[in-house]
């Protein structure tokens, strides 16, 4: 089974992953996903901008890789840009995989409110299983 797992540093990313560690342990491939949001361009922008920490969420990929590693669990990572659920479904889609774990809620309080929970999307629009963690 491939397992590709939503993180952004949260609490309840954490939780996700440690979920996610658990069932790798027998013997399923792992992936960790980061993605920075993008938001919507202002009046005089071209395009959409880049709204996270690009090197921020680098570095939370390679703590979630080594709290993974702690664990005995290898795991692969995914950096991605844009839409946080419509990039991790992409991405699930793209590389084949079988379970999406998720956390319950995540670092994007504000957003959550004007796009809907990112869990409850991913949820909604997974070719694949998807595992909510609380």
């Amino acid at each position: 089974m491939k397992i590709l797992v939503a993180y952004d540093g949260s609490e309840a990313a954490g939780h996700a992953l440690t979920r996610a560690g658990e069932i790798a342990l027998h013997g399923h491939e792992v992936t960790v996903i980061s993605v920075v949001p993008l938001q919507a361009s202002g009046p005089r922008s071209a395009g959409p901008i880049i709204s996270g920490d690009v090197e921020e969420h680098g570095r939370e990929l390679q703590d979630a890789v080594a709290k993974l590693k702690g664990s005995g669990v290898e795991a692969e990572t995914i950096e991605a840009v844009g839409h946080p659920a419509e990039s991790i479904v992409d991405e699930a889609e793209r590389g084949g995989f079988n379970l999406i774990v998720v956390g319950h809620r995540g670092h994007h309080g504000v957003a959550r409110f004007l796009l809907g929970s990112t869990a409850l999307r991913v949820v909604t629009h997974a070719h694949c299983d998807v595992l909510v963690v609380r």
